[in-house]
């Protein structure tokens, strides 16, 4: 489907340079005695440094013609989510420290084996295992799902309603 063009009425006297006054073609953007480059439909001074943009639909009476960022909608794409895996720690290390100092203290202070103290140790890292996921953690650790939203932002014409294309500058 393709949109209508719609007859805009431009501000200003389109046959006069709004920044030096003298005469211009009432198509022009930028003036031939000043070399002042103006948005086509407000008039308005646009600036090297200020977003400028052109129409690219040959169809439109604004193809071609500079156009300020005032003028030009503003519009915001949805894109798909950025999605990415991030690691989460675990509590096998706490664990585990846990685990051989209970193991120490079964050898040191009551005299165990060395049967009893791993025995002691698995038993320690076990029961923490078991109270960790009784709280909902991982005891090894899991990734994560994470999901960005991301927003393009682009323009459109104020006369067709097409996306534009931005001119940049190189300085």
């Amino acid at each position: 489907m393709e949109p209508a063009t719609r007859e805009l009425k431009r501000r200003g006297n389109v046959e006069k340079c709004p920044v030096c006054g003298s005469p211009v073609d009432a198509e022009a953007y930028c003036c031939p005695t000043c070399t002042s480059l103006f948005c086509f439909h407000c008039r308005a001074r646009v600036l090297a440094s200020d977003p400028q943009f052109q129409c690219v639909n040959q169809s439109c009476d604004y193809y071609g013609r500079l156009v300020c960022d005032v003028c030009d909608s503003r519009h915001e794409r949805e894109e798909s989510p950025s999605v990415y895996l991030e690691p989460e720690d675990g509590f096998w290390p706490l664990l585990l420290v846990l685990a051989l100092i209970s193991g120490a203290v079964g050898w040191i202070g009551w005299r165990l084996n060395l049967l009893g103290v791993i025995l002691t140790m698995a038993a320690v890292f076990g029961l923490g295992s078991m109270l960790v996921r009784l709280t909902a953690r991982s005891v090894f650790g899991r990734n994560v799902r994470i999901e960005q939203r991301r927003l393009t932002p682009y323009h459109t014409c104020i006369s067709c309603g097409e996306e534009v294309r931005r001119l940049v500058k190189d300085t």
